[in-house]
């Protein structure tokens, strides 16, 4: 059981969320990856980025604020700058994604 804010979660919810965070960090490499981007022309990468940090910033409220969350907010949000750059580089874009992944699978209950 994990507490939190209002409650406790099962262990099963925390994971299920924790893929389902990955998915949505994931999705926007393929919204701007050269071999996928077309088919997502109709997402507006910002927005989506927007999105994701949002939902992230209420799990971190309502899990008592675990550090691991810092690193996947700052990694997102340095892929954000780094695609808002006028010297976008693809790659490096992809690391801070899927490093930003990565550290979800971190996350531990504050205790």
């Amino acid at each position: 059981m994990w507490k939190h804010k209002y409650g406790e979660f099962q262990e099963n919810q925390v994971e299920d969320t924790k893929r389902f965070i990955r998915k949505q960090i994931y999705f926007l490499l393929l919204c701007v990856d050269p071999k996928t981007k077309d088919e997502y022309s109709n997402v507006d990468v910002a927005v989506a980025f927007e999105g994701i940090l949002r939902k992230i910033s209420g799990l971190n409220s309502i899990l008592f604020y675990p550090s691991e969350l810092v690193k996947v907010i700052s990694l997102l949000e340095a892929a954000l700058l780094e695609y808002k750059s006028s010297d976008f580089q693809f790659g490096v874009y992809r690391k801070l994604i899927l490093d930003a992944g990565n550290e979800v699978l971190k996350i531990k209950e504050v205790e």
